[in-house]
């Protein structure tokens, strides 16, 4: 990137729709949901069900009330998990969010780690809750312009010719 588009990006930044200040907020702004609770020894089977039945796209290992580890549908997509406990495929030590971190700080940690879920937990690393993605989103779209949000389908693309060719 020269020097002259990366002067351009930082415009677009400034002139942005969004407020920086909204960045600053605390996570809890964000609704965060109740976080599917399971224990280490618990069968992947069994977690993946009660994951689908309550849709929910993660689910947190809790041992002794601390939170021990995150299992997300991208653990069962892209781990070997037939007959194992979720101790075994869980992504241990996950990252964490406490309810007064920023939005900002939220959006960050997603996408530098390529987060879908972040756990939540109080003063004594008890789990809180969950922060997600969506959630993040659905709150920041809030603050966009109606019009931006109206916006037909392939708005930008060219759009395909119909049926007769026209």
């Amino acid at each position: 990137m020269s020097l002259s588009e990366s002067h351009e990006e930082d415009r677009r930044y400034e002139e942005s729709v969004l407020d920086s200040a909204l960045l600053a907020d605390p996570v809890r702004v964000l609704r965060p949901r109740a976080a599917l609770q399971v224990n280490p020894g618990d069968p992947v089977e069994v977690v993946a069900a009660k994951m689908r039945e309550e849709k929910n796209g993660c689910a947190i290992v809790v041992d002794d009330k601390k939170l021990v580890g995150i299992f997300t549908e991208r653990d069962l997509l892209m781990k070997e998990c037939a007959g194992k406990a979720v101790k075994e495929v869980m992504t241990a030590d996950p990252e964490c969010m406490r309810m007064d971190d920023t939005i900002g700080t939220a959006l960050h940690k997603m996408v530098a780690g390529k987060y879908r879920n972040l756990p939540l937990v109080d003063e004594s690393g008890e789990p809180a809750g969950v922060v997600t993605q969506a959630e993040a989103v659905r709150y920041l779209v809030g603050f966009f312009p109606r019009e931006a949000l109206n916006q037909p389908p392939n708005s930008v693309r060219e759009q395909p010719p119909d049926q007769y060719g026209g």
